[in-house]
């Protein structure tokens, strides 16, 4: 007798979780190479906005030019979540077309729908948009805050998905919230 697609994505929970450090891990990389670019960006255009010094004390930063700055800060690095999140979606929707990320690729196994088919666009948007569901208040820290905002955007998803893990580990057929919600299941390709 073949085991059903739920005990399949149970059977696979741990596979899924090496998966999944994989992916981040490659898509961390990217956002920290995206980050030191923005921040580099970021100095460079700060100095020069805040080059708008008071004629009479030179070492004084005017009010504009500390708004100039401000205002670069929040352009750039709301550029670099912008990126960030385009990177994400294109990863979790479009490269992922066949159920399998690189990490998941790696590991063998492959988000499919509960039917067993590969996960259709809509069923993959559902999951990516669940899964990155607290990416529009990263966003906003991460632009507002700059540098710092990044730390906070980190916390904010690690809290997310331990989330979504504890709710993976502590269903019985390995489904985390994002797949309750497209009706998939990540399984073993082997079996």
């Amino acid at each position: 007798m073949s085991a059903t697609i739920a005990q399949r994505a149970a059977d696979a929970t741990s596979d899924r979780l090496v998966a999944y450090l994989i992916d981040f891990a490659l898509l961390s990389g990217a956002a920290f190479v995206l980050w030191i670019i923005a921040a580099v960006v970021s100095s460079v255009l700060s100095f020069g906005a805040g080059m708008g010094m008071d004629a009479a004390d030179p070492a004084a930063v005017t009010s504009g030019s500390l708004l100039a700055t401000m205002a670069v800060n929040v352009v750039v690095y709301g550029v670099l979540w912008l990126a960030i999140g385009a990177i994400l979606v294109w990863y979790f929707v479009y490269y992922a077309d066949d159920g399998q990320t690189f990490g998941k690729r790696s590991q063998d196994v492959a988000v499919v729908s509960d039917d067993g088919a590969a996960p259709s666009k809509r069923q993959r948007w559902i999951r990516a948009g669940i899964l990155l569901a607290p990416f529009p208040l990263m966003a906003l820290l991460g632009a507002v805050l700059q540098g710092l905002g990044f730390v906070f955007a980190a916390f904010i998803m690690a809290v997310w998905l331990v989330i979504e893990a504890a709710v993976m580990f502590l269903s019985d057929d390995g489904q985390r919230i994002g797949d309750r919600a497209a009706n998939t299941y990540v399984v073993g390709t082997d079996g």
